[in-house]
């Protein structure tokens, strides 16, 4: 099953730290499931992408206006 949620430019800023910070303090396996690892490898560097297209689109409507 997958889901589709709208984020704002804080949402995506506020979950990437989120993430990174479950990344920094996770406690390892057999705490916690060794998947969840990989998961969270993969929302730091999703989070990661949709923060570069925050900062080209600021550098785009910058260079517009």
């Amino acid at each position: 099953m997958e889901f589709q949620i709208t984020l704002g430019p804080e949402q995506i800023r506020t979950l990437s730290y989120a993430v990174n910070e479950a990344i920094r303090l996770w406690p390892g396996s057999p705490a916690r499931p060794a998947e969840e690892q990989e998961w969270l490898w993969h929302l730091r560097d999703s989070f990661f992408a949709l923060q570069m297209e925050l900062v080209l689109n600021e550098d785009v409507k910058r260079d517009e206006g």
